[in-house]
């Protein structure tokens, strides 16, 4: 806690609090609520999965394209 005592007054942080939040941050707090996803710059959310051992960041959608061909499979021929 020290290192937060040192940058955070009382009043420090209650001015910060009564700020508020712009509506571009409060799109992103229910994003990131909505999808169960870290909010935070790239670094963090970098290091949340290397000490988790676990991806935390977005994927491409979809089903992943098969990438090898099944020989075991034949090819139709239709004529």
């Amino acid at each position: 806690m020290e290192p937060w005592r040192a940058q955070w007054t009382v009043a420090r942080w209650r001015d910060f609090l009564g700020e508020g939040e712009s509506e571009s941050q409060l799109a992103a707090i229910r994003e990131s609520t909505h999808t169960g996803r870290p909010l935070g710059p790239q670094e963090f959310v970098e290091a949340l999965e290397k000490s988790m051992r676990r991806r935390l960041s977005r994927r491409k959608g979809g089903r992943p394209a098969n990438s090898v061909l099944d020989q075991n499979q034949g090819a139709l021929d239709f004529e």
